[in-house]
Formats: C-alpha cells, sequence, structure tokens
C-alpha cells in the first residue's frame, strides 16, 4: 500500500506541471482504479482455481514495477493515464485474494474484526503512503513514487514465507447468474459500491482541498500541497482504528444495523465539509478527522457481509463481482469529483460523494432483519 497514495499527495504539482483540468487530474487518479477493476475480475475469480499464493506474489512484483515506471516515464496526461492503469492491476492481485485468505481462516464470531484489521492496513498502508510522498516532494514529485515502490517487494519477500492455500473442494462449474442472483449478497455489493464512490473521491481529493486551505491563506502551492498530504495522511490512519472498531462491533451487534448507521454518518460529513474553507483551519482540519473516521469505519463489515452471504464454493466470483463494481465506481468517482469540482466547486463536489453514501444506506436498509 505504500505506493497507494503518491499520486494524491503530488496532484497539486502535477497538475500546474502537466497543465492539467481538475476532470484530467482526477481522471489519472481514477485510472488506477480501472486498472484495479479490470484486473480484479480475473485475478479474484482464478484463485478458485490456481490458488492465493502464486496470484499474489506474482501481483507485488507487478505492482512494484509498474510503480518504478511511473515517475520515470509519465510526462503528460495520457503516459500517466497509461502508467496508472499499470499500478491498479498490480494492486488487485494483493488486495482482495489477501483478504481471501483472511475470510478462511476465521470463524463468523471473529471474521469482523479480523477484517477489520486486514482493511486498516490498507487505512495505514494509505496513510504512510501519504506521509512520505508529502515528505519527498521538496526534492521533486519523482521521489515521491520512487522510494515507496520498494513496498511491494518487501511485501513479495513477506508473502513468500507466510501466504499458504488451505486445502480446496474441486471447484462447483461458475454459474454467474446464481452469483448475481444472491440479494442479500449483491445488496451488500451495492453498498460496498456505494462506500468506495465516497471513500476513494475522498482519499483522491482530500489533499488537494487541504491544500486550497492553506493556499487561500498564502502559503506557496508546493508547501500547501505538503501539508496537504502531511494532514491527510492523519485522517486516512485515523480511518483505519475505525476500520478495526467497526468491524469488532459488527461481530456483537449485526453487519447491516453497523452498515446503514455508518453510511448515514459519513454521508452527513461529505454533505457539510466542502463549504467549509472560508471558515479556515479552526473547523475544516478537526471536521477532516471526523471525516476519516466515518468514511472508511464500515468497509470491514460489508467485506464480511459479502463474503459470509455468498455460497462458499463460488467465494473467489462473488468477491470477484463486490472488488470489480466496488472498483469499477472508483474510476469514476475522482473524475466525477474533479469534472463537478470545475464547474460548481468544493461543496457540491463532496455533496457527491455524499448522495452515493446515502443510496449505499438505503440498499441495505431495506434487507429483512437477521440478514447480517
Amino acid at each position: 500500500m505504500l505506493t497507494f497514495s503518491g499520486y494524491a499527495a503530488a496532484l497539486p504539482v502535477l497538475q500546474r506541471e502537466w497543465n492539467l483540468s481538475a476532470g484530467r487530474a482526477g481522471a489519472v487518479f481514477a485510472a488506477q482504479q480501472l486498472g484495479y477493476t479490470l484486473a480484479v475480475l480475473v485475478l479474484s475469480t482464478l484463485t478458485d482455481v490456481w490458488g492465493v499464493r502464486r496470484i499474489y506474489l506474482l501481483s507485488a512484483l507487478w505492482n512494484g514495477l509498474a510503480n518504478l515506471a511511473f515517475p520515470l516515464l509519465a510526462r503528460d496526461f495520457g503516459s500517466a493515464f497509461v502508467l496508472r492503469l499499470l499500478c491498479g492491476a498490480g494492486l488487485a492481485g494483493t488486495y482482495m485474494p489477501g483478504m481471501r485468505l483472511v475470510v478462511e481462516r476465521f470463524e463468523p464470531g471473529q471474521r469482523g474484526a479480523a477484517m477489520g484489521l486486514y482493511i486498516a492496513c490498507f487505512s495505514v498502508g494509505a496513510a504512510l503512503s501519504l506521509a512520505v510522498a508529502g515528505a519527498l516532494l521538496p526534492w521533486g514529485w519523482r521521489w515521491s513514487f520512487l522510494v515507496p515502490a520498494a513496498g511491494p517487494f518487501v511485501a513479495f519477500a513477506v508473502a513468500w514465507r507466510i501466504a499458504h492455500d488451505p486445502p480446496r473442494q474441486p471447484r462447483a462449474a461458475l454459474r454467474l447468474r446464481e452469483v448475481l442472483g444472491n440479494r442479500t449478497a449483491m445488496r451488500y455489493v451495492v453498498a460496498y459500491a456505494a462506500h468506495n464512490w465516497e471513500l476513494f473521491g475522498m482519499r483522491a481529493w482530500l489533499s488537494a482541498f487541504l491544500a486550497a486551505l492553506w493556499a487561500g491563506q498564502g502559503v506557496p502551492l508546493s508547501s500547501a500541497a505538503a501539508r496537504g498530504a502531511a494532514f491527510g495522511s492523519v485522517v486516512l490512519l485515523a480511518g483505519a482504528a475505525s476500520n478495526a472498531l467497526g468491524g469488532w462491533v459488527s461481530d456483537r451487534v449485526g453487519r447491516r444495523p453497523t452498515v446503514v448507521a455508518v453510511l448515514l454518518a459519513s454521508a452527513t460529513v461529505s454533505f457539510a465539509v466542502g463549504w467549509t474553507l472560508p471558515l479556515g483551519t479552526g473547523v475544516v482540519l478537526p471536521l477532516a478527522f471526523v471525516y476519516g473516521l466515518l468514511v472508511t469505519a464500515e468497509s470491514s463489515t460489508l467485506s464480511a457481509a459479502v463474503a459470509e452471504a455468498a455460497d462458499p464454493r463460488w467465494l473467489g466470483t462473488t468477491m470477484a463481482v463486490q472488488s470489480g463494481l466496488g472498483f469499477l465506481v472508483t474510476a469514476i468517482s475522482p473524475a466525477v469529483f474533479g469534472w463537478l469540482l470545475d464547474r460548481a466547486g468544493w461543496g457540491v463536489a463532496f455533496a457527491s460523494l455524499g448522495a452515493a453514501a446515502f443510496c449505499g444506506a438505503a440498499a441495505v436498509a431495506r434487507l429483512p432483519r437477521g440478514s447480517g
């Protein structure tokens, strides 16, 4: 995950250097998510056939090499877009397959907490990535990508020793219609997609939003971007703690009520935060911190709920559908945010994230009691 947030940290600098509109700048961020979406549909499904270990190891190597290539070869919108696609493909073969390993090793009564810890590492890694990339910006944006690219190679070395596949039953014939016809699982998948629309729109643009806060106070752009990345990393790190806590809570009160409550709370902050720039750091920074706590708190609960509602014979395929739809929207959300930002400003752009979260809560709220 150390490679994940380098572009978000460097976005204000690259937008100026490459003369990108906000829409195009958001599209480059979204390219990683698009690459992830295209690859995860294949790679997560293949875990039903090949097992997780082989896919994880090859993908970790791919992720490291692709993230080394970005600072060496990216020169403009087109080259950056293609290279970010390749970075997303590498991430696809580590995150969801790793999640499957966790799902298969823990009983339902512990699965929410275990998934919370696993997905918290996504937030911790994204936060560290943002902090490291922001700290390296004064030496040039390329260093913000080159140094974190070591992360996937370290992951490869660790996974080589500890990642092992449990014995598997012979795979049943794939019936995608039955996977899609699983009403409970698919409603949680829709909520997961709505959650990701909000989360990744926020992750792509929060640092730039905070940079705009300080730039509006007269701080030079490069320094404002570095401050935005530093505080943004604190926000993402806060989300790691709430993610783990959310999974633990859902083991006790249920998946559905946890998901609905957190999505409604995060939607409320999304509707509010974009209008607060004129109020200054005393309002914006505490609200951004609360935002970070709320926007990730239901992620592990949603993934656990999808896994528990899935037919065990097609768990990999169900998780592929979950991640495919969930990350397809992350390829759209940052670009839509940027398009709205160009035309209507920060308030409307952040409100679009809140609307998605509200729709996710509605999808799960309609499930009958006892559905998680």
